[in-house]
């Protein structure tokens, strides 16, 4: 049994915040990708006791997302459209400049009541990173950049 909040199970869902919710499937999808139906989702799961929302980042299409709308931007959306929802906003180190993101996430944290997280995404898809003009780096050279990046953030924030 948890001890407190602390210690108990937080439930989240995916924000489908890309055309598709990039399920590689030949069945129709029952979900969108538009604001309206992103605000009244986050709204049944704030009623039902979910405790986040994960949007997502993708900048290219595939795997059925052909269209995406920015994962900061979104996210603030829905925080507007729930009162006690926390987002977490997927951030990939490569095209967010951290000191720009620090201060954004700084600003939507105070609008919400420290309502807004990241999810620090280090990459995977080297053609979308081609495809946006980023640098690819190795593995084991993007979770160091990706460690820069959060160390740069938590500096920034203190």
């Amino acid at each position: 049994m948890p001890q407190n909040d602390r210690d108990a199970v937080k439930f989240a869902y995916w924000v489908p915040n890309v055309s598709g919710g990039l399920v590689i499937s030949n069945i129709e999808q029952r979900t969108n990708h538009s604001a309206e139906y992103n605000r009244k989702l986050a709204q049944v799961a704030e009623q039902a006791g979910f405790d986040y929302a994960l949007s997502q980042i993708r900048f290219t299409a595939g795997y059925g997302a052909d269209e995406q709308h920015e994962s900061v931007s979104f996210s603030h959306d829905l925080l507007a459209a729930t009162k006690t929802l926390k987002v977490i906003a997927a951030i990939l180190p490569g095209p967010w400049n951290p000191a720009l993101a620090a201060k954004q996430l700084a600003t939507i944290s105070y609008l919400t009541n420290g309502r807004v997280a990241i999810n620090l995404v280090s990459g995977w898809f080297r053609g979308e990173f081609h495809a946006i003009g980023e640098h690819w780096l190795d593995h084991d050279e993007r979770y160091r950049r990706s460690e820069e990046f959060i160390r740069a953030l938590r500096g920034i924030w203190t």
